[in-house]
């Protein structure tokens, strides 16, 4: 099992077996489902490598002229050629597959989840199944159940049978099965599969608890008597406003001189904080400087490391105009005894080089640092999602990856998109502030922070904040 206090269990069956609505009962019990069928689908109209790799293996016909997977066409050559059902799955269930991982690593707290798809039985299951539940139905009320929502002939119907295991292959070696025949009592079975696993669940959890905490990005803009009104010493005061007001646990600052993170301290009391200065490693040019809440963490270990080849001493890294560094910190929140680490960075705003080396480097910094403990990344990275960097650190074909705290959500995204405002008005296409997870934590809430008092910006950024529970 990936995670022994989530396991991942498939849930498998021929077509027309029921395996949806025993799905739909599960969800209703409080069951995380995740739909491969749905998300195969997905992948084929939107993941540019597996459509490139869809018409090199089948050709242009499999995409109409508008972009748009071919379905029927595809669906039509299979029936014809069955042998091409496992080059086509060979295609896109390794997409499929890569995306159940993080979408596992991040699912709600629950007795297992649910991996739902016709295409694995007990002896093909991948790696990150644990146990199978098998749906077995008979054979005249699956053909029953295929005429009935798509009016399918019954050469059709069985057609589409028969490119599937048989029904030997998924009973065989099944750890659960729930049989759905027309006379079968279906719930009693669906409870003494929950009931086993609310048992096992409990039983791993024991009196153990999760940590709760508000993470925050923060690019608090430089003090510099250019910006006029929108100078820091007009500022102080709101920036600890906005912190204090979103109950924010744990800042990860960019562009903080000094002066300006002691002015946050008086803000903010109850809260520590550390960092270095980019430029000579103690006091001098901008912080990455981390400040949390004393009285929910305890600091275990904190240091700073720069973007460059020789990350460990002051330095400019590739074409960077500016140093640039990464500060880190390993917690504990005090109440749960869960650790976790946290890094905060800024990339640079002109080195293309650079913020390209920098996202590779982090990677490699925090798999060194962190192992397998849970981490969160914070910082403005000068890029959108769509930019080179971005794309780096989220690369789902790398173990080393880190997953963006918007995409898993459970609640989604509040607030603007873009993250910078420029003291006037969002900035559309400018989405460059993140916070991001990996191994493990879940996050239940994604915020783009655009408050104003007066019409004027606490900063020229907005924070944004997202609400973790570390496992």
């Amino acid at each position: 099992m990936q995670n022994s206090l989530k396991p991942f269990i498939g849930i498998t069956g021929g077509i027309g077996s029921g395996k949806s609505t025993i799905c739909r009962i599960f969800s209703c019990l409080g069951i995380p489902v995740f739909e491969a069928d749905k998300v195969a689908r997905e992948i084929c109209e939107n993941d540019i490598p597996v459509k490139e790799a869809i018409i090199a293996e089948f050709g242009p016909k499999a995409y109409l002229p508008d972009g748009s997977y071919n379905r029927t066409w595809i669906k039509g050559l299979l029936q014809k050629y069955p042998g091409d059902v496992a080059h086509l799955n060979a295609i896109i269930h390794p997409a499929v597959r890569q995306n159940a991982v993080d979408w596992h690593a991040s699912a709600p707290e629950a007795p297992f989840c649910l991996y739902e798809s016709a295409l694995i039985t007990p002896r093909t299951k991948p790696e990150h199944i644990s146990q199978i539940i098998t749906v077995d139905s008979p054979l005249n009320e699956r053909i029953q159940n295929i005429q009935k929502r798509s009016r399918m002939s019954y050469m059709e119907t069985m057609q589409m049978i028969d490119l599937q295991p048989q029904p030997k292959n998924y009973l065989w070696g099944a750890d659960f099965v729930i049989q759905n025949g027309k006379n079968d009592k279906v719930f009693p079975q669906v409870m003494n599969i929950l009931k086993a696993f609310i048992c096992f669940f409990l039983l791993l959890a024991g009196p153990t608890a999760t940590a709760q905490l508000k993470a925050m990005t923060f690019n608090v803009r430089l003090d510099t008597e250019s910006d006029g009104v929108n100078q820091w010493k007009y500022r102080i005061k709101h920036c600890g406003e906005l912190i204090r007001y979103h109950q924010a646990d744990i800042i990860g600052l960019q562009e903080a001189y000094l002066h300006q993170i002691t002015d946050l301290e008086k803000e903010l009391p109850g809260f520590g904080w550390f960092g270095k200065g980019r430029d000579d490693g103690k006091a001098e040019g901008e912080f990455s400087a981390l400040m949390y809440r004393k009285s929910k963490f305890k600091l275990m270990k904190e240091s700073t490391f720069w973007l460059s080849d020789s990350c460990d001493k002051v330095g400019f890294g590739w074409d960077a105009a500016c140093r640039r560094v990464v500060t880190w910190g390993q917690f504990q929140e005090i109440k749960s005894g869960k650790k976790f680490f946290v890094f905060n960075t800024h990339f640079d705003h002109l080195g293309k080089v650079a913020r390209r080396e920098s996202a590779k480097l982090i990677l490699r910094k925090i798999e060194e640092i962190a192992g397998k403990t849970p981490v969160i990344l914070t910082g403005d990275f000068n890029a959108t999602p769509d930019d080179e960097p971005i794309q780096i650190l989220v690369d789902g074909k790398n173990p080393a990856r880190v997953i963006d705290a918007e995409k898993i959500s459970q609640n989604g995204h509040y607030g603007p998109y873009s993250s910078f405002n420029g003291f006037t008005k969002e900035q559309q296409g400018r989405h460059i502030d993140y916070v991001f997870v990996k191994n493990g934590p879940t996050v239940l809430q994604h915020t783009t922070h655009s408050e104003t008092w007066e019409n004027k910006y606490p900063t020229d950024h907005f924070p944004v904040s997202a609400v973790i529970r570390i496992p």
